[in-house]
């Protein structure tokens, strides 16, 4: 346990300390924030808590987008770390709690303005609206929407960044997370995750436990992973985006040491 609260610590001030990290993250939660308070998609609801579930939307596809991006380098910094990630290695510590504060550290720190402006939103529709409600649904958004989709979009871009340079896989990572979160069937040659249990987007648990319109879970498709809303669905759907995020993070990983091995 201390091995994992050092490294959470060491990595979230890593993370902290770099400009990237805030210039790709902060401009895009404001702008989600702008667009949620603004956009008809959201504003149209005339039940708060369902602003509130459209509003994740726009978070889930920006801002996630945002700290993946942010974060594409991470695994690839560590290969050619010195000083406090070799300390860290060298310690009796073991693998899994020194690769789970390498993630959630950084993670912490770029989803920190996200969360901080979701739930701003969330208490002002609440407070405007004389009801927990909306805020209940901002909470439960995050939880079962946004950061599942952090953590595959980061583990994915950190796998990518470790097998080719760090611009093209920030290129293909924002060309594959909106193929999987905003190309519908209907307009895609190909097939896509868009509208399926295997998209990051949420849809099924923001439809089913945070009150956002249906549409955004099946995508007026159908077929057996376009079914319909229930919270079996909603819970395969959020179990598929955590393996997903796992199976990234693992490759990942092992694909960075393997290099390291491979330079030493």
């Amino acid at each position: 346990m201390t091995a994992l609260l050092v490294t959470l610590r060491y990595e979230a001030l890593m993370a902290a300390r770099r400009k990237a990290v805030w210039a790709a993250v902060l401009p895009l939660a404001l702008l989600s924030l702008l667009l949620a308070a603004t956009s008809p998609v959201v504003t149209g609801h005339s039940d708060p808590a369902a602003r509130c579930g459209a509003a994740a939307v726009l978070v889930n596809t920006l801002c996630t987008l945002g700290v993946g991006l942010a974060l594409t380098d991470r695994l690839r910094r560590s290969l050619e770390a010195r000083g406090m990630p070799e300390l860290l290695t060298a310690t009796p510590a073991g693998l899994l709690a020194r690769t789970t504060g390498t993630l959630i550290g950084p993670l912490l720190t770029a989803l920190a303005p996200v969360v901080g402006l979701f739930l701003l939103y969330g208490a002002v529709i609440s407070v405007t609206a004389g009801s927990a409600a909306p805020l209940a649904s901002t909470v439960i958004a995050l939880v079962v929407a946004v950061l599942p989709a952090a953590l595959l979009v980061t583990a994915f871009a950190g796998l990518l960044g470790v097998l080719m340079p760090v611009a093209a896989a920030r290129a293909v990572t924002v060309v594959v997370w909106l193929w999987a979160l905003h190309f519908p069937p209907r307009f895609s040659p190909l097939p896509t995750a868009t509208g399926t249990v295997l998209s990051p987007l949420g849809g099924y648990p923001l439809a089913a436990w945070a009150h956002a319109p249906q549409i955004w879970a099946n995508r007026q498709g159908s077929g057996p992973l376009r079914p319909e809303v229930s919270d079996a669905t909603a819970l395969l759907n959020l179990a598929l985006v955590l393996a997903m995020a796992a199976a990234c993070y693992a490759l990942g990983h092992l694909v960075a040491r393997l290099r390291r091995h491979g330079a030493s």
